[in-house]
């Protein structure tokens, strides 16, 4: 063979000439090709080797490993396949004697050529930095231990490996067939980054493989193989079944943090496979997996031996770490799956552990402690696992694609042992509705402790009566573990609480029975029974309230009658004796509502401002008797009111603000002396804002609008007059119509809710009894006073309602309402007139409202 030993800068280094030139001699007596043939250098200590594969039994110039770091860089080029008669095209081929290298660098082109291989006669092989890329069929990075007959066959790299092939494996790890102490073993203490392309199969498209030859996967592996890296596996495959990392018979497979994922149908991240010998994946730390295709498993344990855990190889220890894991855990027929999950860790998939299938050979394990507020399991299918520990951490029972009419997108956890939650959180999506709703469920069968909070997601449930509950929970075990809400459940117009029968746990809309006082002390007066707890009733939202507060307001806040709106509506020119009406005028009112609603669970209360102006814009008479007026007037007002409920203590708070625009006008049929008949009549546009605020719930906002409109009579009797006091009585009537309604409003949580009152009519019939006076002081002055009491009786033709989901629910005690009204109108001077007067109503069911209310007019 031609012997290709030159300096290809032209500047000779002595030295490293006279190692070629060795090499060369004693290649050309032995029976083996030279190591020289093809090999070149440079100045730069760059070593080339072109169509050449170094590999040599016996090192002629020191009779030991051959020593390669005297060159910074050794690049080897192959074209050839990669055999052993001839010897040719792979990179570097270890052949009992060992290699040392600072940074080797391999570009392969043929079939079966590795960057660097070994077989029966083993070696070792020691660099610094290796960086492969093998582009023919079955060519892999690096592949030794096949057929070993020595002790051991080893790689080791002090730094860094990149691997880039085509349609091989990136480091592979053969278990020997021939000896029984026979050791494969790649350690990589830096770095590895390998990348695959093409199909997994015999020789082809698997990242990182330890154990038995895929090539022989008949016979007995007698020797061990082992893969470690300690620092970070980043390994890329993209080809169907091209398991990132795979663990064989007598394969063991050490790694620190990875960064797995893999592209193609079937291709799972971490696959370990032996039903006799022991094929193991250590996790000695962080993982990201990433698994594109459903196919595939990010962790896949199949068989006896076959074992996948969180554990340090190196120092033979328990471990754990930080996982972000996209793709599913299977095990079956006897794998074990381990895994010890860190705060921040995060898995997007299902478990199978294989334990509920009948065949009790397919039963396999699957451990799993996550831990810390952080980490989060997103359940996406149902699951089987040996044992689950939450320890801060969330479970989530993932949402997509789950739908309200079809069980089969619920899902359930079954946990063969037992459960363990500290401080844990679980997300489950329900139909909130009766004991029949579809659900997420959790299934234990060995024994539960801890504390877990429930968290519910509502899949379109509109919420319904529950008996013994929705079941969510299932222990068959010692159920000592406590399960307790997060939050608010909500749905339509009920709460729901998660609570305990026996041993299982559901959520229910009743409220939760609670012990009853405890019986006092026995003593000389008789004993009374203690007071039973309220089991049986339905939970109420408190929102319920805040609702029919809002709504009941839109349509009342603008309410007037004629002395609110015009204190003494005629009065006498002193001087003149002409007959004066209202130019412009302002009413101010605030209020206080109490009220209950049909449940008797939930108390209001609301407070109430309201500004009202207007002034004639006409007023004539027709006969000279009688006096007409024409004017408009305009409005701001808003409330706020806070609900709660009074048997399980939520709140809810409630908001409206709005205005209102209208026209009024009035007849009087005697304006000459006041007495005889009057008619008032108005009309009024109102809108507003609303807003709902729930305790832990997501703020509501919506609007409401309407037609508010009144016709109210009355007549004045004198009753008697005297020199400076006369004594009035003024029975009277009105009617108004009340249409301002909410709009439909969808909650955020998704319930619906509907104003139901529509065109509600309320009547007032009343009377009112004044003096009319003034003090001998004001003889000369245009200043009287009128002193009034008003009694009104006022009915409702309809209850304020709302329905939320299907349930319904109203305020209670506003159909028949008493009230009595005192206050004082007068004149001060000859244009300006002021009034006001406090009011109290009262129903029945608790129902009242305070109010008070200042107006002043000024005569132009």
């Amino acid at each position: 063979m031609k012997q290709n030993c030159h300096n290809k800068g032209g500047l000779g280094l002595p030295h490293k000439l006279a190692l070629c030139i060795a090499s060369a001699l004693a290649m050309g007596v032995m029976s083996h090709p030279a190591i020289a043939a093809g090999c070149s250098y440079t100045t730069l200590a760059q070593f080339y080797c072109d169509d050449t594969t170094i590999y040599y039994t016996g090192n002629p110039l020191t009779g030991g490993s051959r020593d390669y770091t005297t060159f910074d860089e050794v690049l080897i080029n192959t074209s050839q396949n990669g055999t052993t008669a001839p010897l040719q095209g792979w990179g570097v081929y270890i052949d009992s004697i060992g290699y040392k290298f600072k940074n080797l660098t391999i570009n392969t082109t043929g079939e079966s050529a590795d960057g660097v291989h070994s077989k029966n006669a083993g070696g070792r092989l020691e660099a610094e930095n290796i960086t492969v890329k093998a582009t023919g069929a079955s060519a892999d990075g690096i592949n030794i231990g096949r057929e070993l007959t020595a002790a051991y066959s080893i790689v080791e790299v002090s730094n860094n490996v990149a691997i880039d092939v085509e349609n091989g494996m990136g480091l592979r790890a053969n278990s020997s067939a021939s000896n029984d102490n026979g050791q494969s073993s790649i350690i990589i203490h830096g770095d590895a980054n390998i990348v695959t392309r093409g199909a997994g199969g015999v020789n082809t498209g698997y990242g990182i493989y330890a154990g038995k030859d895929p090539a022989h996967l008949l016979g007995t592996p007698r020797g061990t193989a082992d893969v470690t890296i300690g620092g970070t596996a980043t390994v890329a495959t993209s080809g169907n079944n091209a398991y990132a990392v795979y663990a064989g018979r007598k394969g063991t497979i050490n790694l620190n943090n990875v960064d797995l994922s893999t592209s193609g149908s079937g291709a799972s991240a971490i696959y370990a496979n032996s039903n006799s010998d022991p094929a193991v994946v250590n996790l000695g730390g962080n993982a990201r997996i990433r698994v594109a295709q459903s196919s595939g498993n990010a962790l896949y344990a199949y068989s006896s031996s076959s074992v996948i855990r969180s554990w340090d190889g190196v120092t033979n220890s328990r471990a754990s770490g930080v996982y972000d894991i996209e793709g599913n855990l299977l095990a079956s027929y006897g794998g074990v799956i381990d895994l010890q999950m860190e705060n921040g860790s995060r898995l997007v998939g299902s478990a199978e552990s294989s334990q509920t299938k009948p065949t009790a050979s397919q039963h396999s394990t699957i451990n799993m402690v996550m831990k810390g507020a952080q980490s989060l399991w997103e359940m996406t299918g149902s699951s089987v696992v040996s044992t689950l520990n939450l320890d801060q951490a969330t479970l989530k029972f993932s949402d997509t694609g789950v739908l309200a009419n079809d069980k089969n997108t619920f899902k359930e956890l079954t946990v063969v042992g037992d459960y363990v939650g500290t401080g844990a959180l679980m997300v489950m999506n329900t139909v909130l509705g009766d004991d029949s709703s579809l659900t997420d469920k959790l299934v234990v069968k060995g024994n539960t402790s801890g504390d877990t909070r429930i968290s519910i997601n509502n899949i379109g449930g509109a919420g319904d009566l529950t008996v013994d509950g929705i079941e969510i929970v299932t222990v068959d075990g010692n159920s000592d573990g406590v399960f307790t809400k997060e939050g608010r459940i909500v749905a339509g117009g009920y709460d729901y609480d998660v609570v305990k029968k026996a041993n299982n746990w559901y959520l229910s809309s009743q409220l939760s029975p609670t012990d009853p006082d405890p019986a006092p002390t026995p003593g000389p007066e008789p004993t009374p029974d203690p007071d039973p707890a309220p089991g049986g009733k339905h939970q109420y939202r408190p929102e319920f309230g805040s609702y029919l507060a809002n709504n009941y307001a839109a349509n009342t806040l603008f309410l007037t009658r004629l002395h609110d709106r015009l204190g003494e509506t005629q009065y006498t020119d002193w001087l003149t004796g002409e007959q004066k009406v209202t130019s412009l005028w302002m009413r101010n009112e605030g209020g206080h509502t109490r009220f209950a609603d049909a449940s008797s669970q939930l108390k209001t209360q609301a407070n109430r401002y309201v500004l009202q102006m207007g002034g004639d814009l006409a007023q004539w008479s027709t006969d000279g008797l009688d006096r007409w007026h024409i004017g408009a007037m305009a409005g701001y007002a808003n409330q706020k009111s806070q609900t709660r409920n009074a048997y399980n203590g939520y709140h809810s708070r409630g908001q409206i603000s709005g205005y209102s625009a209208g026209l009024y006008a009035t007849w009087y049929g005697n304006d000459a002396d006041k007495r005889g008949a009057y008619v008032d009549a108005w009309a009024l546009y109102n809108w507003f804002d609303n807003t709902v605020n729930g305790e832990n719930l997501a703020s509501e906002k919506y609007k409401s609008d309407g037609i508010t409109a009144s016709v109210e009579s009355g007549y004045s009797f004198l009753l008697s007059e005297g020199e400076q006091v006369s004594y009035w009585l003024q029975p009277k009537a009105q009617l108004i119509w009340m249409d301002v309604t909410a709009d439909t409003h969808r909650e955020k949580n998704g319930a619906r809710v509907r104003d139901e009152t529509s065109g509600n009519l309320m009547g007032r019939l009343g009377v009112r009894a004044w003096l009319k006076g003034h003090s001998t002081a004001d003889d000369s002055r245009q200043r009287d006073f009128q002193p009034f009491v008003e009694v009104n009786w006022i009915h409702n033709s309809q209850s304020q309602t709302v329905k939320m989901g299907n349930i319904r629910d109203e305020i209670r005690g506003t159909k028949n309402i008493g009230e009595l009204k005192i206050g004082v109108e007068g004149q001060l001077n000859q244009r300006l007139q002021v009034w006001g007067n406090v009011a109290q109503q009262v129903g029945d069911n608790s129902y009242s409202d305070t109010s008070a209310m200042l107006g002043v007019k000024y005569s132009f």
